[in-house]
């Protein structure tokens, strides 16, 4: 019997994010950066952290056992092709304050967004980017080139760096303190370029507080679309008040509008990178987020389907071996809706003519975070249905 099959990992990835040098760079410069951490649950058989150095443990699940698994019903040839592994990709929102005491701020997104967002890509996780920013000429604004950007948008009349779907630019001049609520106001904008299998970062850039609590923003996020609860939350901002810090003749004197204490709390309740704007020095900050895009990538839980002789739709299994003996077959529903209703299931992208495999949400999470793991893709003997 054959098997198509895909082996995860993500051990040495964030090398990537340093040039190969495996320098931790959020400890090599002045720069004040804080990464927070978040706790996961615990079950029966435990999952690793398939990245080096990564803060965060796998999803833990309880499986068959692999020397049980094995059925008496009739027998059937199958096929296998080898699949590509791929990470989860990443969707990450910018939002950038245009207020008029961030101009050093807003250059350097403009010029640097293009190296952060290679970072990621060169980890390996495709990346899509929303920018909820004015443009040039208004406030505070930004354009951003090529590659990321449209090539030659910025040199338009007026200018137009949208680069879909890698690329939103989301015109609209962000006030000093109206961040969260722009990010709210925005989302029938940037959730089109939101994939279902995506991770989702979110990053602010401001000098000042948010008018709208952590608490609040929270909530409303996860109020719009349940799929948001797992985003996680990055900001440069003050960690102290600039009144007090004239006292004290620190960093954010006369560098900051308030402390960032919303944005503090956001980056605490989701485990994200906190990047001290008084320190005017950037670079840091986005290696650290980009390094945590990676470090809690997890596997892309759909993959495509490989050409195959006589394939048939109706013949295809999955399954999915934790790498310490527990196997969990999978079985299939028929869209994506019918997911609520099964423990665990896989569906087609298009059942009518499909191109892609993709998990369950519930699925997708129970299989993250383990080494060695594999999922088994057989073609040839009858689709189980999901139970």
């Amino acid at each position: 019997m054959k098997r198509w099959t895909t082996t995860f990992g993500v051990a040495a990835l964030v090398a990537a994010c340093n040039g190969g040098s495996g320098r931790d760079t959020s400890t090599s410069s002045n720069t004040s950066i804080t990464t927070a951490t978040t706790q996961t649950a615990t079950g029966t058989t435990q999952g690793t952290a398939g990245t080096a150095g990564a803060s965060t443990t796998g999803t833990l699940f309880d499986v068959g056992d692999a020397s049980t698994s094995g059925g008496t019903g009739p027998t059937c040839d199958e096929v296998t092709d080898t699949a590509e592994n791929k990470l989860q990709p990443a969707d990450i929102l910018v939002v950038v304050d245009n207020s008029g005491s961030m101009d050093f701020e807003a250059n350097f997104v403009q010029n640097y967004l293009n190296t952060f967002s290679n970072q990621i890509i060169q980890a390996g996780i495709e990346a899509h980017v929303a920018l909820i920013s004015s443009y040039p000429n208004n406030g505070n604004g930004i354009c951003i080139n090529a590659p990321l950007g449209k090539p030659g948008g910025c040199l338009e009349n007026p200018p137009d760096d949208n680069n879909l779907p890698t690329f939103l630019h989301i015109d609209k001049k962000v006030s000093s303190s109206s961040s969260l609520q722009d990010i709210l106001d925005t989302e029938p904008q940037w959730s089109q370029i939101l994939r279902p299998d995506a991770s989702l970062h979110i990053i602010v850039i401001t000098d000042d507080d948010s008018s709208l609590s952590a608490g609040a923003f929270d909530s409303m996020l996860k109020a719009i679309n349940p799929d948001y609860g797992k985003y996680v939350f990055h900001a440069i901002a003050a960690p102290e008040d600039p009144a007090l810090a004239c006292l004290q003749m620190t960093s954010c004197c006369l560098l900051a509008a308030d402390r960032g204490k919303e944005y503090e709390d956001l980056v605490n309740l989701t485990g994200g990178v906190f990047g001290n704007l008084c320190d005017q020095d950037f670079a840091p900050v986005f290696t650290a987020v980009s390094e945590k895009v990676v470090q809690t990538a997890g596997i892309a839980c759909s993959w495509d389907i490989p050409d195959t002789e006589n394939f048939d739709p109706n013949k295809v299994n999955v399954e999915f071996d934790d790498g310490q003996g527990g196997i969990l077959d999978i079985g299939r529903v028929d869209d994506p809706a019918e997911c609520a209703n099964v423990s665990d299931g896989w569906y087609y992208d298009d059942p009518a003519s499909p191109t892609q495999i993709l998990l369950c949400p519930q699925t997708c999470e129970k299989v993250q975070g383990f080494d060695n793991a594999q999922i088994q893709i057989k073609f040839g003997c009858p689709t189980k249905p999901a139970g």
